[in-house]
């Protein structure tokens, strides 16, 4: 259960009327991504300046170019939302190079993304939720490092147990460089939903039917993606639904500053250590329900 004392912590979290957010997912991983994806995209607090897709080339499931098949849910997903408008660019198939004098992974996202935190007011930051590799967030701030200060980042991954960091997980290392570059920005708000966390937020199968049956082509959009990706699954686990319901409902989730791993620049950065997981449930088919069925 969320503290009561929970409240009083989370006051610089409160968004405000509108947020620019921009998002970059590893879409065709898993099922969780495009769940994730329609609750920001229908979020009337949003305003989404940008939509990318990130690789996940060194995943041992991976076939294929990982960074198109992203893309290609992205931008189907924005046309059964009716959010055409909302710009999709596409993320580095590759990570970021590991050693070298140019070790940017250049890409229309980050370059677009570069661009957007470039255009953020001083004083203002731009909201990035990252569900994947930071292949593309780290490439846009090694393109230009003044634009750290003008952003927030919330992102999915690492497993972090008491303070202590586990960069063995999925994300991270699907590009550890990436990680570390953005450790290592001092200027960087970095807000981690740390896998350990987000594991505890799981939909069942039969549930999520019934309720995405009554919610259009969206809803059987989303209900095909569980079918196609795992058939026969009971149930699964919605990681980066954690990291979006925590930008969104931030009274849903207890959070700590921490300090980076050693072996990066030393800082802090706020890590979410428990969720209200009925609570984030009710919020998604509250949404959903409300979003698409106007």
């Amino acid at each position: 259960m969320i503290r009561l004392l929970l409240p009083l912590l989370c006051t610089a979290f409160v968004l405000p009327a509108q947020t620019r957010v921009w998002l970059d997912a590893d879409t065709a991983n898993e099922i969780d991504d495009l769940y994730a994806l329609t609750r920001a995209l229908t979020a009337p607090g949003l305003t989404v300046v940008g939509l990318s897709s990130t690789q996940w080339k060194h995943s041992p499931v991976a076939e294929g170019n990982t960074l198109e098949a992203s893309q290609h849910l992205n931008e189907a997903l924005l046309g059964m939302l009716g959010k055409g408008g909302v710009p999709t660019h596409r993320g580095s198939m590759v990570p970021v190079y590991w050693w070298g004098r140019d070790r940017i992974a250049y890409s229309g996202a980050a370059y677009h993304l570069m661009l957007e935190a470039r255009a953020t007011p001083p004083g203002e930051r731009l909201t990035v939720v990252a569900l994947g590799a930071l292949t593309n967030v780290a490439s846009a701030i090694m393109m230009d490092r003044a634009i750290a200060a003008r952003l927030r980042l919330y992102w999915l991954g690492a497993e972090i147990r008491g303070g202590v960091w586990d960069k063995s997980e999925f994300n991270c290392l699907n590009d550890i460089h990436a990680l570390n570059e953005v450790l290592n920005t001092k200027d960087l708000e970095m807000l981690v939903m740390p896998t350990t966390v987000a594991r505890q937020l799981t939909f069942n199968y039969e549930d999520t039917a019934a309720r995405l049956k009554d919610l259009g082509r969206a809803g059987r959009f989303l209900l095909d993606r569980w079918d196609r990706h795992s058939p026969g699954a009971s149930r699964w686990i919605m990681w980066d639904l954690a990291a979006v319901e925590w930008l969104l409902n931030p009274s849903l989730v207890e959070s700590a500053m921490i300090q980076t791993p050693p072996e990066n620049s030393q800082r802090q950065v706020r890590a979410a250590t428990a969720i209200d997981v009925d609570g984030m449930r009710a919020a998604f088919w509250k949404a959903l329900a409300s979003a698409l069925t106007r």
